[in-house]
């Protein structure tokens, strides 16, 4: 303990040498370039998973506002007797205003009318014409 202190005392008041108790600290070049180079390869690789999570998250929205934009012109044809002549009209009483309802495509929905039937369809994240449930019903209903 005694030989400690005085080791410690000796290299305490030298003021250009340097302790040879201290271990190296921090990394090398080497490793920081083999980490960088082990994430850049990990990144690589999820960034397909990447790109098809937004295309499947505005497809679900999409199937989301179909659902949402049937119930609400079902609940109209029942108050009011006939469906809707546009999707306007459900404005503020059976949806809310700037609901903001949008295809994957970020593009309006395709609404039309013939007698008490009615198509509701939108575009997917791919482009392909998706029609809502209520429509198909409606139509084979009629």
């Amino acid at each position: 303990m005694l030989k400690r202190i005085k080791k410690k005392m000796r290299f305490a008041g030298k003021a250009g040498e340097k302790d040879t108790n201290k271990c190296n600290a921090g990394f090398s070049l080497i490793e920081v370039i083999a980490v960088t180079i082990i994430i850049g390869v990990m990144a690589t690789m999820l960034m397909p998973a990447i790109d098809g999570a937004g295309s499947k998250a505005r497809n679900a929205k999409l199937k989301n506002d179909l659902a949402t934009l049937d119930q609400a012109i079902a609940t109209y044809k029942l108050e009011q007797g006939s469906v809707p002549a546009s999707l306007d009209n459900l404005v503020p009483g059976y949806i809310a205003k700037n609901k903001g309802f949008k295809d994957a495509k970020n593009e309006d929905f395709q609404y039309s009318v013939s007698g008490n039937n009615y198509s509701l369809t939108g575009s997917d994240a791919e482009g392909n014409t998706v029609t809502s449930n209520g429509s198909v019903a409606a139509e084979t209903q009629g």
